[in-house]
Protein backbone atom coordinates (compact mmCIF):
# COMPACT_ATOMS: atom_id res chain seq x y z
CA UNK A 1 0.00 0.00 0.00
CA UNK A 2 2.72 2.29 0.32
CA UNK A 3 3.08 2.23 -3.51
CA UNK A 4 -0.04 3.07 -4.21
CA UNK A 5 0.26 4.91 -7.09
CA UNK A 6 0.65 1.43 -8.95
CA UNK A 7 -2.65 -0.13 -8.13
CA UNK A 8 -5.44 -0.18 -9.81
CA UNK A 9 -8.54 1.89 -9.45
CA UNK A 10 -10.51 -1.65 -8.33
CA UNK A 11 -8.03 -2.15 -5.61
CA UNK A 12 -7.83 1.42 -4.59
CA UNK A 13 -11.66 1.33 -4.67
CA UNK A 14 -11.76 -1.73 -2.27
CA UNK A 15 -9.32 -0.27 0.04
CA UNK A 16 -11.00 2.74 0.35
CA UNK A 17 -14.62 0.93 1.05
CA UNK A 18 -12.96 -0.98 3.86
CA UNK A 19 -11.99 1.93 5.94
CA UNK A 20 -15.56 3.57 5.04
CA UNK A 21 -17.13 0.69 6.33
CA UNK A 22 -15.16 0.44 9.70
CA UNK A 23 -13.19 -2.59 8.62
CA UNK A 24 -9.91 -1.30 8.58
CA UNK A 25 -8.82 1.51 10.94
CA UNK A 26 -7.83 5.25 9.80
CA UNK A 27 -4.52 4.98 11.72
CA UNK A 28 -1.22 6.92 11.10
CA UNK A 29 -0.44 4.38 8.07
CA UNK A 30 -4.05 4.45 6.42
CA UNK A 31 -4.23 8.63 7.00
CA UNK A 32 -1.13 9.28 5.02
CA UNK A 33 -2.67 6.73 1.93
CA UNK A 34 -6.09 8.62 2.10
CA UNK A 35 -4.39 11.92 1.86
CA UNK A 36 -3.00 11.41 -1.40
CA UNK A 37 -5.71 9.39 -2.77
CA UNK A 38 -7.55 12.61 -1.82
CA UNK A 39 -5.86 13.80 -4.95
CA UNK A 40 -6.16 10.73 -7.27
CA UNK A 41 -6.44 11.46 -10.85
CA UNK A 42 -9.88 9.42 -10.46
CA UNK A 43 -12.14 11.48 -9.20
CA UNK A 44 -14.46 8.38 -8.53
CA UNK A 45 -11.18 7.55 -6.13
CA UNK A 46 -11.09 10.71 -4.46
CA UNK A 47 -14.85 10.84 -3.83
CA UNK A 48 -14.42 7.36 -1.53
CA UNK A 49 -11.57 8.71 0.32
CA UNK A 50 -13.35 11.33 1.45
CA UNK A 51 -16.10 9.21 2.77
CA UNK A 52 -13.03 7.16 4.62
CA UNK A 53 -13.64 10.55 6.66
CA UNK A 54 -16.78 10.15 8.41
CA UNK A 55 -16.60 9.01 11.19
CA UNK A 56 -13.11 11.11 12.16
CA UNK A 57 -13.13 14.27 14.18
CA UNK A 58 -9.49 15.13 13.58
CA UNK A 59 -9.42 18.72 13.09
CA UNK A 60 -6.34 17.67 11.11
CA UNK A 61 -8.55 16.83 8.02
CA UNK A 62 -10.61 20.11 7.99
CA UNK A 63 -8.76 21.82 5.57
CA UNK A 64 -8.57 19.01 3.02
CA UNK A 65 -12.35 19.12 3.24
CA UNK A 66 -13.01 22.96 2.79
CA UNK A 67 -10.84 22.55 0.23
CA UNK A 68 -12.54 19.28 -2.06
CA UNK A 69 -15.48 21.11 -1.17
CA UNK A 70 -14.34 24.42 -3.07
CA UNK A 71 -12.04 23.06 -5.78
CA UNK A 72 -12.55 19.85 -6.97
CA UNK A 73 -13.57 19.50 -10.20
CA UNK A 74 -16.31 16.72 -9.34
CA UNK A 75 -19.26 17.52 -8.29
CA UNK A 76 -19.81 14.21 -6.45
CA UNK A 77 -16.65 14.82 -4.47
CA UNK A 78 -17.74 18.35 -3.20
CA UNK A 79 -20.89 16.99 -2.21
CA UNK A 80 -19.67 14.30 -0.08
CA UNK A 81 -16.68 16.83 1.29
CA UNK A 82 -19.97 19.51 2.89
CA UNK A 83 -21.57 16.12 3.94
CA UNK A 84 -18.38 15.19 5.89
CA UNK A 85 -17.75 18.72 7.45
CA UNK A 86 -21.16 18.10 8.79
CA UNK A 87 -19.88 15.88 10.75
CA UNK A 88 -17.71 18.17 12.88
CA UNK A 89 -20.81 19.94 13.63
CA UNK A 90 -22.53 17.06 15.45
CA UNK A 91 -19.07 16.05 16.99
CA UNK A 92 -18.75 19.55 18.73
CA UNK A 93 -22.36 19.25 19.46
CA UNK A 94 -22.02 15.86 21.31
CA UNK A 95 -19.20 17.42 23.17
CA UNK A 96 -20.62 20.67 24.32
CA UNK A 97 -24.05 18.10 25.51
CA UNK A 98 -20.92 16.06 27.61
CA UNK A 99 -20.08 19.47 29.06
CA UNK A 100 -16.55 19.14 28.10
CA UNK A 101 -13.62 21.28 29.52
CA UNK A 102 -12.03 23.18 26.82
CA UNK A 103 -8.89 21.17 27.11
CA UNK A 104 -10.98 17.97 26.94
CA UNK A 105 -12.15 18.95 23.74
CA UNK A 106 -11.00 17.54 20.15
CA UNK A 107 -12.27 20.76 18.12
CA UNK A 108 -11.60 24.37 18.67
CA UNK A 109 -14.42 26.86 18.66
CA UNK A 110 -12.34 27.93 15.99
CA UNK A 111 -12.33 24.77 13.81
CA UNK A 112 -16.05 24.42 14.23
CA UNK A 113 -16.93 28.52 13.46
CA UNK A 114 -14.78 27.72 10.65
CA UNK A 115 -16.52 24.68 9.38
CA UNK A 116 -20.14 26.56 10.17
CA UNK A 117 -19.32 29.53 8.42
CA UNK A 118 -18.51 27.71 5.24
CA UNK A 119 -21.28 25.83 5.28
CA UNK A 120 -23.91 28.95 5.60
CA UNK A 121 -21.64 30.53 2.48
CA UNK A 122 -22.00 27.15 0.56
CA UNK A 123 -25.78 27.44 1.24
CA UNK A 124 -26.65 31.00 0.52
CA UNK A 125 -24.36 31.34 -2.78
CA UNK A 126 -26.50 31.43 -5.45
CA UNK A 127 -23.63 30.90 -8.07
CA UNK A 128 -22.96 27.55 -6.52
CA UNK A 129 -25.04 24.82 -7.74
CA UNK A 130 -28.93 23.01 -6.37
CA UNK A 131 -26.71 20.01 -5.11
CA UNK A 132 -23.72 22.18 -3.40
CA UNK A 133 -26.40 24.30 -1.44
CA UNK A 134 -28.76 21.38 -0.37
CA UNK A 135 -25.90 19.56 0.91
CA UNK A 136 -24.46 22.33 2.77
CA UNK A 137 -28.47 22.54 4.72
CA UNK A 138 -28.45 19.21 5.31
CA UNK A 139 -24.59 19.40 6.99
CA UNK A 140 -26.12 22.56 9.16
CA UNK A 141 -29.13 21.03 10.09
CA UNK A 142 -27.44 19.02 13.24
CA UNK A 143 -26.69 22.66 14.61
CA UNK A 144 -29.44 24.15 16.96
CA UNK A 145 -29.77 27.89 15.43
CA UNK A 146 -32.36 29.80 14.38
CA UNK A 147 -30.23 30.70 11.23
CA UNK A 148 -30.60 27.24 10.56
CA UNK A 149 -34.11 26.87 10.90
CA UNK A 150 -34.73 29.58 8.33
CA UNK A 151 -32.63 27.64 5.79
CA UNK A 152 -34.93 25.09 6.09
CA UNK A 153 -37.70 26.74 5.82
CA UNK A 154 -36.27 28.28 2.38
CA UNK A 155 -35.09 24.96 1.02
CA UNK A 156 -38.44 23.77 1.33
CA UNK A 157 -40.46 26.92 -0.13
CA UNK A 158 -38.20 26.24 -3.30
CA UNK A 159 -39.99 24.34 -6.47
CA UNK A 160 -36.83 22.35 -6.99
CA UNK A 161 -37.73 19.01 -5.55
CA UNK A 162 -34.10 18.40 -4.73
CA UNK A 163 -34.06 21.05 -2.22
CA UNK A 164 -37.41 20.00 -0.78
CA UNK A 165 -35.84 16.51 0.13
CA UNK A 166 -33.33 17.78 1.33
CA UNK A 167 -35.59 20.08 3.84
CA UNK A 168 -37.01 17.00 5.02
CA UNK A 169 -33.70 15.47 5.43
CA UNK A 170 -32.64 18.48 7.52
CA UNK A 171 -36.19 18.67 9.31
CA UNK A 172 -35.60 15.29 11.11
CA UNK A 173 -32.14 15.05 11.74
CA UNK A 174 -32.89 18.62 13.69
CA UNK A 175 -35.52 16.79 15.77
CA UNK A 176 -37.34 20.09 15.81
CA UNK A 177 -41.25 19.15 16.25
CA UNK A 178 -42.07 22.16 14.60
CA UNK A 179 -41.95 20.83 11.01
CA UNK A 180 -43.98 17.37 12.01
CA UNK A 181 -46.96 18.38 10.15
CA UNK A 182 -45.28 19.29 6.91
CA UNK A 183 -43.03 15.76 7.42
CA UNK A 184 -46.49 14.27 7.50
CA UNK A 185 -48.06 15.69 4.52
CA UNK A 186 -45.33 14.86 2.70
CA UNK A 187 -45.37 11.38 3.33
CA UNK A 188 -47.87 11.10 0.64
CA UNK A 189 -45.92 13.36 -1.90
CA UNK A 190 -45.88 11.93 -5.93
CA UNK A 191 -41.99 12.18 -5.55
CA UNK A 192 -39.90 9.43 -4.71
CA UNK A 193 -37.14 11.15 -3.43
CA UNK A 194 -39.21 13.73 -1.26
CA UNK A 195 -41.23 10.87 0.09
CA UNK A 196 -38.30 8.82 1.13
CA UNK A 197 -37.16 11.95 3.03
CA UNK A 198 -40.74 12.25 5.04
CA UNK A 199 -40.75 8.94 5.66
CA UNK A 200 -36.80 9.06 7.24
CA UNK A 201 -37.75 12.11 9.04
CA UNK A 202 -40.92 10.92 10.43
CA UNK A 203 -38.80 8.31 12.31
CA UNK A 204 -36.04 10.04 13.45
CA UNK A 205 -39.06 12.74 14.82
CA UNK A 206 -40.56 10.32 16.60
CA UNK A 207 -44.03 11.05 14.78
CA UNK A 208 -46.25 8.47 15.93
CA UNK A 209 -48.81 9.76 13.90
CA UNK A 210 -47.05 8.52 11.22
CA UNK A 211 -47.76 5.01 12.07
CA UNK A 212 -50.59 3.78 9.48
CA UNK A 213 -49.10 5.75 7.14
CA UNK A 214 -46.07 3.46 7.51
CA UNK A 215 -47.47 0.57 8.03
CA UNK A 216 -49.02 1.23 4.34
CA UNK A 217 -45.85 1.87 2.86
CA UNK A 218 -44.40 -1.13 4.54
CA UNK A 219 -47.82 -3.64 3.34
CA UNK A 220 -47.92 -2.11 0.06
CA UNK A 221 -47.63 -3.77 -3.02
CA UNK A 222 -45.24 -2.10 -5.53
CA UNK A 223 -43.75 -0.20 -2.98
CA UNK A 224 -40.25 0.78 -3.91
CA UNK A 225 -37.76 -1.59 -2.39
CA UNK A 226 -35.42 0.93 -0.60
CA UNK A 227 -39.06 2.94 0.30
CA UNK A 228 -40.21 0.07 1.91
CA UNK A 229 -37.63 -0.68 4.14
CA UNK A 230 -36.76 2.76 5.21
CA UNK A 231 -40.64 2.81 6.46
CA UNK A 232 -39.75 -0.09 8.33
CA UNK A 233 -36.80 1.41 10.32
CA UNK A 234 -39.29 4.18 10.74
CA UNK A 235 -41.76 2.10 12.38
CA UNK A 236 -39.23 1.47 15.05
CA UNK A 237 -37.74 4.34 15.88
CA UNK A 238 -41.14 6.47 15.98
CA UNK A 239 -41.82 3.64 18.75
CA UNK A 240 -46.23 3.36 18.60
CA UNK A 241 -47.21 0.28 19.55
CA UNK A 242 -49.48 -0.69 16.66
CA UNK A 243 -45.65 -0.59 15.17
CA UNK A 244 -44.87 -3.67 17.39
CA UNK A 245 -47.04 -6.73 15.84
CA UNK A 246 -46.07 -5.62 11.85
CA UNK A 247 -42.19 -5.33 12.59
CA UNK A 248 -42.63 -8.95 14.46
CA UNK A 249 -44.50 -10.45 11.48
CA UNK A 250 -42.08 -8.94 9.04
CA UNK A 251 -38.68 -10.60 10.99
CA UNK A 252 -40.10 -14.00 9.35
CA UNK A 253 -40.43 -12.12 5.75
CA UNK A 254 -39.06 -14.48 2.86
CA UNK A 255 -37.13 -11.45 2.29
CA UNK A 256 -33.25 -11.68 3.86
CA UNK A 257 -33.28 -7.45 3.70
CA UNK A 258 -36.57 -7.16 4.47
CA UNK A 259 -36.05 -9.75 7.60
CA UNK A 260 -32.98 -8.01 8.60
CA UNK A 261 -34.58 -4.48 8.82
CA UNK A 262 -37.02 -5.78 10.83
CA UNK A 263 -35.00 -7.04 13.15
CA UNK A 264 -32.83 -3.86 13.42
CA UNK A 265 -36.48 -1.63 14.20
CA UNK A 266 -37.58 -4.06 16.24
CA UNK A 267 -34.73 -3.22 18.34
CA UNK A 268 -35.08 0.16 18.50
CA UNK A 269 -38.72 0.18 19.20
CA UNK A 270 -37.68 -2.23 22.15
CA UNK A 271 -35.13 0.93 23.54
CA UNK A 272 -37.50 3.29 22.42
CA UNK A 273 -40.42 1.99 24.47
CA UNK A 274 -38.06 0.98 27.60
CA UNK A 275 -36.81 4.81 27.80
CA UNK A 276 -40.47 5.71 28.29
CA UNK A 277 -41.19 3.73 31.26
CA UNK A 278 -37.85 3.66 32.97
CA UNK A 279 -36.30 6.31 34.68
CA UNK A 280 -33.41 7.23 32.34
CA UNK A 281 -31.08 7.48 35.81
CA UNK A 282 -31.73 3.57 36.20
CA UNK A 283 -28.50 1.77 36.19
CA UNK A 284 -28.15 0.05 33.19
CA UNK A 285 -26.60 -3.02 35.01
CA UNK A 286 -29.27 -3.05 36.95
CA UNK A 287 -32.10 -3.08 34.93
CA UNK A 288 -30.92 -5.78 32.76
CA UNK A 289 -29.36 -8.25 34.97
CA UNK A 290 -33.24 -8.00 36.97
CA UNK A 291 -34.37 -11.27 35.44
CA UNK A 292 -37.52 -11.05 37.82
CA UNK A 293 -38.07 -7.26 36.41
CA UNK A 294 -41.97 -7.09 36.44
CA UNK A 295 -41.16 -3.92 33.65
CA UNK A 296 -39.33 -5.71 31.39
CA UNK A 297 -41.74 -8.98 31.58
CA UNK A 298 -44.48 -7.04 30.31
CA UNK A 299 -42.81 -6.74 27.26
CA UNK A 300 -43.46 -9.44 24.11
CA UNK A 301 -40.88 -11.63 24.28
CA UNK A 302 -41.36 -14.27 21.57
CA UNK A 303 -39.65 -12.28 18.96
CA UNK A 304 -36.17 -13.64 21.09
CA UNK A 305 -36.80 -16.63 21.16
CA UNK A 306 -35.32 -19.06 18.86
CA UNK A 307 -33.33 -16.29 17.73
CA UNK A 308 -31.93 -18.97 14.82
CA UNK A 309 -35.59 -19.57 14.00
CA UNK A 310 -37.02 -15.99 13.35
CA UNK A 311 -33.95 -14.49 12.22
CA UNK A 312 -32.51 -17.41 9.67
CA UNK A 313 -30.91 -16.41 6.55
CA UNK A 314 -31.71 -19.09 5.00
Amino acid sequence: MNRNHRMSKKDKLNWLADIADGLRPLDARASKIVLRLLDDPDAMVRAEAVSCLWHTADPMWIEELLTKAQRDPDLDVRTRALSTLGHYIVDAEIEMFNDLDNEERALSDGDVQRVVDFLFDTAQNPQLSVDERRYAIEALAFLDDPEVDELIDWSYSQTDPRYRASALFAMGRSGNLRWSDLVLAELHSANREVQYEAVRASGELGLQEATEDLIRLVRGRGVDKALRLRAIYSLGEAGDDRAYPVLEELCHARDRDVREAAREAAEEWLMSSMAEHFDLETEEDDLFLEADNPALNSYARNMWDNVLGTFSLN
